[in-house]
Parts: structure tokens; C-alpha cells; sequence
């Protein structure tokens, strides 16, 4: 576990000019969101938008990962030490998952002050944060399973087309629990104010399971992949 955070927390801080830049953009968007008569609406598009950058810079972020561990070779020197492969993109997720965390941090801090003068309960945007987290992190593990033998933008483009099969199979019965980030989106882009509304936690908890079964795959793949090779 202490490798696992060493790397995440590695990753993290090579990673910390994004994270600024998404931090940046919270906060000029919250503070257009807050100009004016503050209305419901202009509140749910703040949290949708962000949502929407969200789950996209988790894939990114993912996706770029291994690419740029094998072309500045530190993945090597990482592993010569007896780290095993799968703790190793285990770090790397743990990294991408902090810098979602903050986002995400940064989003509920000011979503929550945008709420309250909206006078829309505040524990809604925490709720609707920890779906987007099981989102982001289910974006992440699928664009890291298929980064560990595409490049970056292949890995991406891959990975939404997995992930967007959920919009198809619903219309045909197939149910949330296979395609969970599919229910997870809708969730939050479907939000409206209900003072009875409440999430829907089933695709939460399958969307943990299959990002550790996505991360498992990946690691499998990993495993039988020649890393010594160099990239350009």
C-alpha cells in the first residue's frame, strides 16, 4: 500500500499544472454562475458542465498515463525496485483519482455555496458528487485498460465508445448494473430539484465493482506487455 501511494502521490504532483488549470476553471466558472439574479437553472448547468470535464479529465488523464511513464523511462526504474505491475497502474489510478478528488473537492465547495443561494439543499451536491466520482473513476479504469497496448487518444476515443454502449443497451432492456456509468451520467445530467429526491445508489456500487474488475483486466494485460520498448 505505501508503493501504491507513492506513486499516486508521484503522479499526482507531475500532474499539477492540470489540476491548477481545472481548479482555475471552477472557480471563473462559479463566479460567472453567481452574476446576477442567482436562479436554479444557472446553478444545475454549473454542476452538470462540471461534471461533464470531470469524467473527461479522469480519461485523459488515464489514458496519458503509462505513455508518458514509458517515454520519460521512469516506469523502469519504478519496477526494477520490485514493484509489482499491478500496484504500479494501481498507483497510477490512485493518482488520477486524487486529482478527480480535488476537482471534485473544488466542485462541491462552491457548488454547495451556489446551492445554498439557491436555497436548493446543500446534501444534494454532495450526493451527486459521489456518483461522479464512481464516474470518473469507472472512465479512468476503462481508458487505463485499453492505454496499456493503445496510444493515448486511441485509448480514449476506445474507451468513450465502451462506455457510450450503455445509451444503445438501455433503450433495449439491458439493465444499469452491466452499464453502470451510463445510469451514473443520467443520474446527475437528469437532475432536477425535488425536495424528496434522493440518488439511486445501485449503479454507485456496481460501478466500484467493475472499475476494480476493469483495473484487474488491465493489469493482466499489463503483466505480458514489453515496457522496455521505447515510445516516441
Amino acid at each position: 500500500m505505501r508503493a501504491i501511494g507513492l506513486i499516486a502521490a508521484n503522479y499526482l504532483r507531475e500532474q499539477r499544472w492540470a489540476v491548477i488549470l481545472l481548479l482555475v476553471w471552477v472557480v471563473l466558472s462559479a463566479v460567472l454562475a453567481s452574476v446576477g439574479q442567482m436562479e436554479p437553472g444557472d446553478v444545475l448547468f454549473f454542476l452538470k458542465q462540471q461534471a461533464v470535464y470531470g469524467v473527461a479529465f479522469s480519461a485523459f488523464l488515464a489514458a496519458s498515463s503509462i505513455y508518458n511513464e514509458r517515454r520519460s523511462r521512469r516506469i523502469l526504474a519504478v519496477l526494477s525496485k520490485g514493484i509489482e505491475r499491478r500496484e504500479y497502474l494501481a498507483g497510477l489510478l490512485g493518482g488520477v483519482l486524487l486529482a478527480a478528488g480535488i476537482y471534485l473537492g473544488a466542485m462541491g465547495a462552491f457548488g454547495s455555496l451556489l446551492f445554498s443561494m439557491a436555497r436548493i439543499p446543500v446534501s444534494h451536491v454532495w450526493q451527486l458528487l459521489i456518483l461522479l466520482l464512481v464516474a470518473c473513476a469507472l472512465a479512468a479504469t476503462s481508458a487505463l485498460l485499453f492505454a496499456t497496448f493503445m496510444p493515448p487518444i486511441v485509448a480514449v476515443a476506445c474507451a468513450a465508445l465502451a462506455l457510450g454502449l450503455g445509451v444503445g443497451l438501455t433503450q433495449i432492456g439491458v439493465t444499469s448494473s452491466f452499464l453502470p456509468v451510463y445510469a451514473l451520467v443520467s443520474e446527475l445530467t437528469s437532475y432536477t430539484y425535488s425536495p424528496r429526491w434522493s440518488p439511486d445508489w445501485t449503479p454507485a456500487v456496481w460501478g466500484v465493482v467493475q472499475a476494480i474488475l476493469l483495473w484487474l483486466a488491465a493489469s493482466w494485460i499489463f503483466e505480458r506487455r514489453d515496457i522496455a520498448v521505447a515510445v516516441e
